[in-house]
């Protein structure tokens, strides 16, 4: 995908970091507006944590894959009963990228986090792409979080609007420039291999979730 910063760990991202805060920003306000009380379940933290980052690997950003992964495992730890986790987990373990529209689906029908999952959700990727910005980070201020970021890395007066070039990039120029400024072969054994069986062979007809998730109805 042209213009498309692919890397997971950078000095930081503003860009992205605003992307995470805006979308906290908008599961606080149906937060607010739905009567939702609970605070944020760990598990299903986690669980939004893999599906954001599945989503941006759809779009280009392939070095997310193995974190999501990597935050479907932390899931399964959480929960005694991580189900859906692990088999949205050994899809992607198995099938790799060509799973990825599956383990979305799995995740979709077999959690069902709240607003407040979804927006701690967010807000840990924003405080992950821009670590040097954490402190100035707040949940109960995210406009505010907003705006110190673009203050911070944005020239406002210079950048009116997205260039040419900018524009034919995606965006992605400016988000390299502002970045610039914050820099100071899987082997499945024992029971895991034969549980994913019926994942790596359903993956030649691309159908894992038929497969894994029991005719993609996954449980919660």
């Amino acid at each position: 995908m042209n213009g498309v910063i692919d890397e997971l760990m950078t000095p930081g991202c503003p860009q992205c970091a605003i992307k995470h805060l805006s979308a906290a920003l908008y599961h606080r306000a149906q937060l607010a507006g739905g009567g939702e009380s609970l605070p944020p379940d760990p598990y299903m933290v986690d669980m939004c944590v893999a599906y954001i980052n599945l989503v941006e690997v759809r779009t280009g950003y392939r070095s997310h894959f193995w974190y999501a992964v990597g935050a479907l495992v932390r899931a399964e730890e959480r929960a005694a009963s991580g189900r859906v986790a692990r088999e949205a987990r050994l899809m992607l373990e198995w099938c790799g990228e060509e799973a990825l529209a599956d383990a979305l689906r799995c995740i979709e029908i077999g959690s069902i986090p709240t607003h407040a999952d979804w927006a701690a959700a967010h807000f840990s990727e924003a405080m992950r792409e821009l670590p040097a910005m954490r402190a100035a980070m707040r949940m109960d201020d995210l406009i505010g979080s907003i705006e110190r970021i673009r203050n911070e890395y944005f020239n406002l007066e210079e950048v009116p609007a997205a260039s040419t070039e900018d524009a034919e990039r995606g965006g992605e120029s400016i988000m390299a420039k502002a970045a610039k400024k914050a820099a100071p072969a899987f082997l499945a054994k024992g029971k895991e291999a034969k549980e994913a069986k019926g994942a790596k062979a359903a993956c030649k007809g691309g159908k894992a979730a038929k497969a894994a998730c029991k005719g993609g109805k996954c449980k919660k």
